[in-house]
């Protein structure tokens, strides 16, 4: 089955850059292959990295259905031959839906949404726990990337 991890949270939480620092972290612990589309120094990712067979695909935007729907666009260039997708989406509305609806054990998906909480200026000092949290929450789920 294929993977999909997706950041869900509001705006402003800092959903594209974890995706981005994610793409950035696998370039920089394994021998990647083809990178397409994958620059981090600009805004949104939509592209893939190929390590040794396995290929990710990485779409940093998320705020709406049009966004989200990129995916189709990924999937489309790469032959549908994508073996993870490491993507973001809104908490609530059609982009989480569109997810829910058509990326699911049913079409052949396994699904983990990691949560993105919005911290307010009160606890703004607990931000940079949470971002290595769920980086490192990421990073177990990607370590020893092989496909066979």
């Amino acid at each position: 089955m294929k993977k999909m991890f997706t950041l869900r949270g509001v705006s402003n939480t800092g959903k594209t850059t974890k995706v981005k620092q994610i793409a950035q972290w696998v370039i920089d612990n394994y021998p990647v292959r083809n990178p397409h589309n994958i620059d981090i120094t600009q805004g949104e990712i939509l592209g893939t990295l190929q390590v040794n067979k396995l290929r990710i695909g990485f779409i940093s935007a998320g705020d709406d259905l049009a966004q989200v729907k990129k995916i189709e666009k990924l999937l489309k260039e790469n032959d549908n031959d994508i073996d993870i997708v490491i993507n973001a989406c809104r908490t609530r509305g059609a982009g989480r839906k569109y997810l829910e609806q058509n990326f699911n054990r049913k079409t052949g998906w396994l699904t983990t949404n990691i949560y993105v909480e919005k911290l307010n200026s009160l606890v703004i000092n607990q931000i940079p726990a949470r971002d290595a949290q769920i980086i490192d929450e990421l990073k177990t789920w990607l370590t020893g990337l092989e496909k066979h």
